[in-house]
């Protein structure tokens, strides 16, 4: 098994009635919901849970990342 790198993950949107595009013009997000309301950048919540976007771990999420890799992970 290939060791662990610095991973990117994808971010998760979500849309609230107070949302706009502030999260696209200040962060530089791109995302199409018309009212944008959050950016979770790192999520195990259940519905929710970050999907890594690079290297040979690509695809898989938090949770399964954890579930292999455990403390390895945060040192």
């Amino acid at each position: 098994m290939a060791g662990l790198y610095p991973l990117k993950f994808n971010s998760i949107f979500l849309e609230k009635i107070w949302g706009g595009n502030r999260i696209k013009t200040v962060l530089g997000k791109d995302y199409d919901l018309p009212n944008c309301g959050e950016s979770w950048e790192l999520s195990a919540v259940e519905g929710n849970v970050s999907v890594v976007r690079n290297g040979f771990l690509k695809g898989n999420n938090l949770t399964e990342l954890v579930e292999v890799y455990m403390g390895d992970l945060v040192g």
